[in-house]
């Protein structure tokens, strides 16, 4: 089995113990972590844990039918830019503002780092060329 294969098995692992466990309280929680941390470290994959536990995000988003959305502007957002946010937006998702000067002008939205809407200078200067 390839790293990134195990990646994503720790983090199926972890997803669906916390879905198990959820209703056992904090104290729970906690250990649970701490035995994963342990369980990581022990198979030498302590480094690659922000990426299983990005990935245990995703899971538990998608599981909840709620979504994780990156909402990418040139400068800070405009308050019609906002209004086309809110139309993507639904209660219980994630979102995350990001100001990306390398946009130019307009806005980028992001949702579950696979959909995109485009609609920033630079990519219409991109399909020009």
């Amino acid at each position: 089995m390839n790293k990134q294969a195990k990646i994503k098995l720790y983090a199926e692992a972890l997803a669906e113990i916390i879905i198990e466990k959820k209703a056992e309280g904090p104290e729970r929680s906690r250990r649970i972590v701490a035995n994963f941390v342990k369980l990581l470290v022990g198979a030498g994959y302590e480094n690659k844990a922000k990426e299983i536990l990005e990935l245990v995000e995703d899971m538990l988003l998608q599981k909840q039918g709620k979504r994780k959305i990156t909402f990418e502007t040139a400068r800070k957002s405009t308050p019609s830019q906002n209004k086309l946010l809110e139309k993507f937006v639904k209660k219980g998702d994630i979102l995350k503002e990001k100001i990306n000067p390398e946009l130019i002008a307009g806005v980028k939205i992001v949702i579950n780092e696979e959909r995109q809407f485009d609609n920033s200078m630079q990519s219409k200067l991109n399909n020009i060329l």
